[in-house]
């Protein structure tokens, strides 16, 4: 007998070849000597990875991503087969997907237009790795063999040099606006002071 632990599926190897059909969590009878138990996770997983990409006005941008998915427990045994365990599947399907998908999207923005739209940077990410894990399953005709639930990017660095560059514009924008104010302050006082002399 084999006991298949909670949130993982049992994919049945019968002298070495996978079985189609894999076993939920729990107790199930199985083929003395004949039968192995491979248990696959497919609980929502995190894999972080950092992408190095161009943004649109050829910044060097340093993208950190979370992907939260899981594996499909119906083709479990088909993931197996043809790609792997959880660790072989994150380095075989999704580690290229981030790279990729992050690649191509942060290239459609300026960088400061990463920082300023990025809810809808994330989301065009996410669909972006989602595409291109479908894809990779297809060729392998596993569709829908993985879920991504949710994209995080957990940080966007970029160069020294453009950092800088942000700070000296923001402080010359702060210093103009100071310079504005303190025109309006004197001007309000020198017609202030007319008006107390024509009094």
């Amino acid at each position: 007998y084999v006991i298949v632990e909670s949130g993982h599926v049992g994919v049945i190897k019968r002298l070495g070849a996978v079985q189609d059909v894999a076993l939920d969590e729990g107790f199930h009878l199985k083929v003395p000597f004949l039968d192995s138990i491979e248990q696959i996770n497919i609980r929502l997983v995190k894999v972080r990875s950092t992408a190095l990409s161009a943004s649109k006005d050829l910044q060097i941008v340093k993208t950190v991503v979370t992907v939260q998915g899981s594996v499909n427990g119906d083709l479990a045994p088909k993931i197996f087969q043809k790609i792997g365990r959880l660790g072989e599947i994150e380095a075989a399907v999704i580690e290229p997907a981030i790279q990729e998908s992050v690649k191509a999207i942060t290239a459609q923005y300026t960088a400061e237009q990463l920082v300023t739209r990025r809810a809808e940077v994330k989301l065009k990410i996410q669909k972006a790795i989602q595409e291109f894990i479908d894809t990779t399953l297809a060729r392998k005709d596993i569709q829908n063999g993985i879920f991504i639930a949710n994209v995080a990017i957990t940080d966007f660095n970029f160069s020294d040099e453009f950092n800088r560059a942000i700070e000296l514009k923001v402080k010359a924008e702060q210093e103009a606006l100071q310079a504005k104010n303190e025109k309006l302050r004197r001007v309000t006082q020198a017609e202030a002071s007319a008006q107390e002399k024509q009094l």
